[in-house]
């Protein structure tokens, strides 16, 4: 019996040593791998850039240009292109997976959003930013549309951000102004359409109620820059707290708007604030929930979700001294950049997450590591395949980092490599002598 035991113990040592020595194996193999991966906060994702549209001339620049994925591959974009006397919006399509693109011709709007539902392409557009909210329709990729169908008369606003399909309804946030037309990106409202409809009918189309801006805490504020001081310090100021350009998501069945948020001229970055819909009475009653850390939150930003690995993605910019601690104030204001230092548009990257709140990064996707006044901003994007392509809004040789002179199409390979096995297992919520070791 004694001898029977030794050989059970000695059996164990060298199954033990074993497994340790596949393990070390494994972790030294991965290690040799990821030796060999660039790193990719170092080495963007998608630096290399096709140019979908550029300005005329230095007299216009690209407002928030935005993209739609359609059924059959293609891909289109509207490039709202402004001057001081013109606005119209470029049309763009590419049939090979944004390598090249095609000009469709020129429509009479100051904005424009194209959008899949299902195989139906529509856009949002408005003659004139901030008056109606209107879509058209089109049956030949882009080709032609429809005459505008008016569904809510009054200023409202918004661009390319992420909505939602839920039970047979569509969700689009909209900014909407106060009464006095001064603090115009300062309400919130949610619009729905019952999709056994056509959206074109203003039948379809139900309003929540409007909701302000929620006051910031004094707590997580220093409020550094009031308007006389960006007045003297800066060019373009942006006094306030401002909520904008608002992100429809769905999280575990619940409706979530996250909004861009500029606090006392980009001082606070990294912010956004959180609504939510309620729906259970059979009314849409919107309410702020709170303020909440999003990496980038004081620019626009895209929130994409892959049904495939059940993640959020996230794409932002970066800042890199939203302060002014380095008292470079009146550098920046030679250079002609726009607004104070937060306003910082050069870093965009790439973030995911579980649960729309808590963010993982993925990996920087572009930058300009020389010029303040360039960047690559305004992300409007969606899954193609492995793939995450979107476009950009870039200020390669405009006057400010706001001003843009080009549309550039980028494509994020294989994005889902990036990312760690955030879902718990089966085995994540067991008691310790449950668990299998």
């Amino acid at each position: 019996m004694k001898s029977l035991v030794h050989w059970s113990i000695l059996i164990c040592i060298l199954l033990a040593g074993c497994v340790r020595d596949d393990a070390v194996r494994a972790a030294s193999a991965a290690a040799a791998e990821g030796a060999h991966r660039p790193n990719p906060n170092v080495v963007p994702l998608a630096q290399d850039y096709v140019v979908v549209a550029q300005v005329p001339d230095a007299r216009y620049f690209f407002h928030d240009p935005n993209m739609a994925l359609l059924s059959d591959g293609s891909i289109l974009v509207a490039a709202p292109c402004w001057s001081d006397d013109e606005r119209s919006t470029i049309m763009k399509r590419s049939d090979d997976g944004g390598a090249t693109w095609r000009e469709l011709g020129r429509l009479p709007y100051e904005d424009a959003t194209p959008f899949m539902i299902g195989d139906r392409l529509y856009m949002f557009v408005q003659a004139e930013t901030w008056r109606d909210v209107s879509f058209v329709t089109s049956f030949d990729r882009g080709e032609t549309w429809s005459e505008p169908s008016t569904i809510f008369t009054g200023e409202y606003w918004t661009i390319s951000n992420s909505t939602v399909i839920k039970d047979g309804r569509f969700y689009l946030a909209l900014s909407t102004k106060y009464p006095d037309q001064e603090r115009k990106y300062q309400r919130l409202v949610m619009a729905v359409a019952d999709l056994s409809q056509d959206l074109l009918n203003p039948a379809a189309w139900r309003l929540s109620n409007v909701i302000d801006y929620a006051p910031v805490p004094d707590a997580i504020c220093r409020w550094m820059f009031p308007h006389e001081v960006q007045v003297e310090k800066f060019n373009r100021p942006w006094s306030g707290v401002s909520w904008l350009e608002h992100n429809t998501v769905e999280v575990n069945g619940r409706i979530r708007v996250l909004s861009r948020c500029v606090i006392d001229g980009f001082s606070t970055a990294n912010l956004c604030s959180v609504a939510d819909l309620d729906e259970t009475s059979g009314e849409l009653k919107l309410s702020f929930t709170q303020y909440y850390p999003l990496p980038g939150g004081q620019n626009k930003f895209f929130i994409l979700y892959d049904d495939v690995s059940r993640f959020y993605f996230l794409l932002s910019n970066l800042v890199t001294d939203s302060q002014d601690l380095f008292e470079r104030h009146a550098q920046l204001k030679a250079s002609g950049f726009a607004a104070p230092p937060g306003n910082e548009r050069r870093w965009l990257f790439l973030h995911y997450s579980i649960d729309c709140l808590n963010w993982f990064p993925a990996g920087n996707v572009a930058h300009w590591p020389d010029r303040v006044t360039q960047s690559f901003m305004y992300p409007s994007a969606a899954i193609d395949g492995d793939d995450i392509i979107l476009i950009s809004r870039t200020s390669k040789d405009g006057p400010n980092q706001h001003d843009a002179d080009l549309v550039t199409f980028h494509r994020i390979r294989d994005f889902r490599s990036l990312t760690l096995p955030l879902h718990p297992g089966p085995e994540a919520y067991l008691p310790p002598a449950q668990a299998s070791r």
